[in-house]
């Protein structure tokens, strides 16, 4: 008579890490591919939003005949940032042009020009002497990105200095500016 023999089927300790390392590799993988697109993802909306500022801020300028002063009037180093309640000053000369002013994604510190501030800064706006001029400014967080300082040589519009440290100046290189007329 034939002995019945006892197996058991199922894997083995050996087999159940294997696929338990696969799969913590793929979770990996997949986890920083979203990190990437979302990041990527708040950059575009960064851009965006200082492109829709800057057709809010060209709309007064066509009603006005000159932009919005900044946090301390014309012709002076001076900001609204959206990182604190100036930006509700800006929000509130836009208003006729702009339902809402957006705010960074992140909007963390006040002033985007140093690595890991990421808000929105509006100000520096020439009357005077610069009347074409404004800065309106953000941080980026894409590595360099074609649209960064550091790809562009951003120099400030009144005179002929880089602002980032890749080309000489002392700011974040991943600064974004959407003023008109740079470079």
């Amino acid at each position: 008579m034939p002995v019945a023999k006892n197996q058991q089927s199922g894997f083995t300790i050996i087999e159940l890490i294997v696929v338990i390392a696969i799969i913590a590799v793929l979770s990996g993988i997949v986890l920083l591919n979203i990190n990437q697109y979302q990041t990527k993802a708040r950059d575009a909306r960064r851009i965006s939003d200082l492109d829709n500022i800057r057709k809010a801020l060209e709309m007064y300028r066509a009603a006005n005949g000159y932009y919005p002063p900044s946090g301390c009037g014309y012709d002076c180093n001076g900001y609204f940032y959206s990182a604190n309640s100036s930006w509700q000053t800006l929000e509130n000369y836009l208003k006729p042009y702009i339902s809402s002013l957006p705010k960074d994604p992140i909007n963390n510190a006040t002033a985007p020009w140093t690595d890991g501030n990421y808000s929105y800064a509006y100000g520096n706006v020439g009357r005077y002497t610069h009347a074409n001029q404004y800065d309106l400014t953000a941080q980026l967080e894409t590595a360099n990105h074609q649209l960064s300082c550091k790809n562009k040589c951003t120099k400030y519009f009144y005179d002929t200095i880089n602002w980032c440290s890749a080309c000489g100046g002392s700011y974040s290189n991943q600064i974004y500016e959407a003023s008109p007329n740079l470079n």
